[in-house]
């Protein structure tokens, strides 16, 4: 049997059409309605591909986290409240009026990709940044010329950590572009195009705050068969072993050229403060300690040996005759 119609069977169909000779079969499809297609779904995050934005994501948070703690010297604490699909104009409408949101791009992915902290969140990383405790709260403030210059300054010190998050699927050189503050300035895809947005909460000391990324579906299209849970657990296995003698390597590596500070100590000697504000040019203050008594030397206040004080080539030296075992509790109260 042919599948094409003849000229004679079309026009019957369309007279059938026309005069409503045709059966209607719309009780076969439930409510009676026809399914709209949506054309775009092509465009759309794969169900595999959210997945490992999940892992690359819930990495990231912690690598954040163990960052600002660094940064603003108060502890932190970050977690992912949600991952979704958007499209990119649910995403830009959803955003607050003055809003922080930092343009960068991330090599070898394509286009641009954001990063938004609310004005809660980018007033108590100000605050901190200048010494304060408390965050401002008065809404709809704008943003000073200085405190953007901090945000800035903030962003850039933190694109690293979106490379560190990214180690499992591919390396990945993020570079803050710019910072912008209105959103109709921010168009990093199409009105329609689908964007993954990962929203977390960021704790930092008793203050709390939302901040986001927004990740659009063109950008991965060079990384699409990166990102598959498969393909990153197979890649993780096959340079497990390499990765972690590297690792080492490099770890090793940098403890060797640290520097640390070597501090010998005398017995204690008590003044009153009377007698240290009265101290004048010429005085000589009298040690507690006799010169045939050993020493104790702190490696950055850790005690680490014990010695004789001693000359060497026309120098002040000290003569190690004793190494204290890590975990040995300081049996000698009189070192400062």
């Amino acid at each position: 049997m042919s599948d094409i119609l003849t000229q004679a069977e079309i026009d019957e169909l369309l007279d059938s059409l026309r005069y409503g000779g045709v059966d209607d079969y719309s009780g076969q499809f439930g409510n009676g309605k026809a399914r709209d297609y949506d054309f775009r779904t092509a465009n759309r995050f794969t169900k595999d591909q959210m997945r490992s934005l999940n892992v690359v994501f819930q990495s990231y948070a912690q690598l954040f986290a163990n960052r600002v703690t660094v940064l603003l010297r108060v502890a932190c604490e970050c977690s992912v409240l949600s991952i979704e699909e958007l499209g990119y104009t649910e995403f830009n409408n959803s955003l607050p009026s003055p809003v922080i949101l930092g343009i960068f791009t991330a090599a070898p992915m394509t286009g641009s990709q954001i990063i938004q902290i609310s004005p809660e969140v980018a007033y108590i990383i100000i605050n901190r940044l200048l010494g304060g405790v408390k965050a401002s709260k008065e809404a709809g403030k704008q943003f000073t010329e200085i405190e953007l210059a901090l945000i800035e300054r903030f962003f850039g010190k933190i694109m690293h950590t979106f490379d560190e998050a990214w180690e499992k699927v591919l390396p990945i050189r993020a570079k803050l572009e710019r910072l912008e503050t209105n959103t109709q300035f921010v168009q990093v895809a199409g009105i329609n195009d689908a964007v993954a947005i990962c929203t977390m909460n960021l704790k930092i000391g008793d203050e709390k705050g939302l901040f986001s990324l927004c990740l659009p579906r063109s950008s991965i299209e060079a990384i699409a068969g990166s990102l598959s849970t498969r393909t990153m657990f197979t890649a993780e296995i096959g340079s497990e072993h390499v990765h972690d003698e590297e690792h080492s390597l490099m770890i090793g590596e940098k403890i060797a050229r640290s520097h640390v500070s070597l501090v010998a100590y005398f017995k204690n000697t008590p003044a009153t403060v009377a007698d240290v504000v009265n101290l004048q040019v010429g005085d000589v203050i009298r040690l507690n300690h006799k010169t045939h008594e050993p020493v104790m030397m702190r490696i950055e206040h850790i005690p680490k040996f014990v010695g004789n004080i001693g000359i060497s080539e026309s120098r002040y030296a000290i003569r190690i005759s004793e190494i204290i075992d890590e975990g040995a509790e300081d049996d000698e109260p009189y070192i400062g």
